[in-house]
């Protein structure tokens, strides 16, 4: 008789603690989702256009090396923006939406984590541009209202292609062309 009272206490003493590890366990798988559907939130917020663009331009950074411009030769470093992956993946959306996001942003001034070598670091605007041309394979430059930007002399550190293309940028009246130019290129 006396086993067979400790045998019940043993069992009324280990119940409780049955209890509290399926408790425990509950708040863990608990967790564990609403952890999950946060990770899976901050995924959507960076897959969108604006996510994507504010994580490469403000967060990842880089250097453009040259690459802004599109040429013939078609140049694939690694190391440079346009060739790493997270870019390739952005150029891949709509190119409609790509090319209206973009034209938000030429008049931001703001600085980017992108360098252009050898001079400064890009503003929002300028990586703007330099993905627009990549989207629709043409310089800025090469937009005949532009052209004549192509067959200047580079003479100094401010007064190279980066900062005439700032310069356009700041001014309204050419960034709302510029804009325009390339919505155009949407319908060739």
């Amino acid at each position: 008789m006396k086993s067979l009272i400790k045998i019940l206490l043993l069992i009324l003493t280990l119940a409780p603690c049955k209890n509290q590890t399926d408790k425990k366990s509950k708040l863990n798988n608990q967790t564990t989702e609403f952890t999950k559907e946060i990770a899976n939130i901050e995924f959507q917020q960076k897959e969108s256009i604006e996510g994507q663009w504010n994580f490469m331009v403000f967060q990842k950074g880089g250097c453009l090396g040259g690459t802004q411009y599109v040429s013939d030769k078609k140049r694939e470093i690694p190391t440079m923006v346009f060739s790493e992956n997270e870019w390739k993946k952005f150029m891949k959306n709509d190119k409609k939406e790509l090319t209206e996001f973009l034209i938000t942003k030429l008049a931001d001034t703001t600085k980017t984590k992108i360098h252009t070598c050898p001079f400064f670091s890009a503003t929002n605007g300028e990586m703007a541009i330099y993905s627009l041309q990549h989207i629709h394979s043409k310089n800025w430059y090469d937009l005949t209202e532009f052209n004549k930007s192509k067959y200047k002399e580079f003479k100094s550190a401010t007064e190279q292609p980066q900062m005439w293309l700032q310069n356009i940028l700041k001014n309204k009246t050419e960034r709302l062309k510029l804009a325009e130019l390339y919505r155009n290129e949407l319908n060739k």
